[in-house]
């Protein structure tokens, strides 16, 4: 009951520090129009986020069913290969991208992407030593 109490004032931070950037950049103008889509991205996730606390405090059976889902073993095994694919063909497009942003000599473009690949292959690396160690 705690966390749930925490993660809403959590969301309710996001949905003001959103309503914050919004009010900022379109009415006051200190800010480009990056911010207000960022601001009612926050406001929109925020909302999402409250009315399913709501459903998870209120609904025995919804209760129930994220419990199941978020300790269910498959969903776990599922979700991780997901993300490993996603990383995996993340870094084959940013592979080829870079080659052709290149080609194209959009070198900044290609330069940024290329640190971007360096950046994730050192961490991939750093925690599978961490997880070699571990298990």
């Amino acid at each position: 009951m705690n966390k749930i109490k925490s993660r809403t004032i959590e969301y309710t931070l996001f949905g003001i520090i959103g309503v914050i950037l919004f009010i900022s950049s379109e009415v006051f103008n200190f800010m480009d129009t990056f911010w207000s889509g960022m601001g009612i991205g926050f406001v929109v996730l925020s909302t999402i986020r409250l009315i399913q606390l709501y459903r998870y405090q209120n609904d025995n059976k919804y209760a129930e069913k994220i419990n199941i889902q978020n300790s269910d073993e498959r969903n776990k095994f599922i979700a991780e290969k997901a993300r490993s694919m996603a990383f995996y063909y993340f870094i084959l497009i940013a592979l080829i991208s870079t080659i052709a942003l290149r080609v194209l000599e959009y070198n900044q473009a290609s330069t940024i992407i290329g640190y971007t690949i360096c950046v994730q292959l050192v961490l991939y690396w750093l925690s599978y030593l961490w997880f070699r160690q571990k298990y």
